[in-house]
């Protein structure tokens, strides 16, 4: 018996299509099936796909970045089926997977799921995964109670990283961004303070909140190579500047007075970093960001702008793409493709 299913492909640049796949209901005694009911959009490594400017695509052996390509890796999913050697999941039961933006899935091992808490709005839920990748800047900096954090970007990750770094315990968060949009949406987040670099200069400001020391905690969540260069110049003597949006490009970094002197570490933040930076007897990363979003530790509201069908995906990633003011959070019915 197969199960007739719907996804999203990525043909070439810029071109999403519906792609219709089998999955077979004879499930392996681990397996489970579902059915995806919301997927998020990531704006970051789904639109480098989608406009073919992630730094993969050149790189031969590099497996990930090529066409086609078939995007989502934050997911709400329904169970409809499970094989006979899964005990904690039953028909019915609401879970949060990283599996793509179609309509239904085959999950093969325990990893690939986590209960949804009570009390968690269901579209909610998908945040999680960029949540996730948000804790990396929190668990591979050094970030103590007092510190002054900036971040580069108020896009989700970047809005996120800055809430897990006021609940380390920053003494005061600085979101920067260009988009007037995205600052107020920070500000309804508790974000301590905004800078908007087109109406301020961002090494005055800083100085000014931090009576010119510089902040020991600087987040690059853009993925704008430019942008590194100035996320350097505001760090103070041994601060750390950490790169969590995935960098499209090189920079040029003044290594002597911006490093060097100031003895300033330069941190790769990639999100499978995170088993880099786990400590003996840490929580899964996911169930962290599902039991802060189900507690409200994290403010999710107002970083959902949008749900599309999942036949309007392109409306999304044009959306996202071209009208950055009114987009952020994305979220695809996967279970509407007409």
């Amino acid at each position: 018996m197969l199960v007739k299913a719907k996804r999203l492909v990525f043909l070439e640049k810029l071109q999403v299509e519906i792609e219709e796949f089998n999955l077979s209901a004879n499930l392996g005694p681990e397996e489970v099936l579902v059915k995806n009911l919301w997927g998020l959009i990531s704006s970051g490594t789904e639109l480098a796909m989608f406009t073919e400017t992630h730094v993969g695509f050149p790189v031969p052996d590099f497996g990930y970045a090529k066409f086609p390509f078939h995007p989502g890796y934050a997911t709400v999913s329904c169970v409809m089926e499970v094989g006979e050697k899964i005990n904690e999941l039953q028909s019915g039961d609401l879970i949060f997977t990283r599996v793509g933006h179609a309509s239904h899935a085959i999950l093969s091992a325990p990893g690939q799921w986590h209960p949804v808490p009570d009390g968690i709005p269901i579209e909610h839920v998908p945040f999680a995964a960029l949540a996730q990748i948000a804790l990396s800047s929190v668990r591979l900096s050094n970030i103590r109670l007092g510190h002054t954090v900036v971040i580069f970007g108020q896009g989700l990750v970047g809005n996120l990283a800055a809430q897990l770094m006021q609940s380390a315990g920053a003494r005061k968060v600085i979101g920067i961004d260009p988009i007037p949009q995205r600052l107020e949406i920070s500000a309804q987040c508790g974000i301590d303070l905004q800078i908007n670099p087109d109406e301020a200069d961002i090494t005055e400001s800083i100085d000014q909140v931090t009576s010119g020391k510089g902040c020991q905690i600087v987040v690059e969540a853009t993925g704008s190579p430019e942008v590194a260069s100035q996320a350097i110049q505001v760090a103070s003597q041994m601060g750390q500047v950490i790169l969590l949006g995935s960098p499209r490009g090189s920079a040029e970094i003044e290594l002597y007075f911006g490093l060097h002197r100031k003895g300033i570490s330069l941190i790769g933040a990639h999100a499978s970093r995170q088993v880099d930076a786990a400590q003996y007897g840490d929580a899964d990363p996911c169930e962290v960001m599902l039991e802060f979003i189900a507690a409200e530790r994290l403010t999710v509201s107002p970083l959902l702008t949008h749900k599309l069908p999942a036949s309007q995906a392109n409306r999304g990633y044009q959306g996202l793409l071209n009208a950055k003011s009114d987009y952020l959070g994305v979220l695809l019915d996967l279970q509407a493709w007409k």
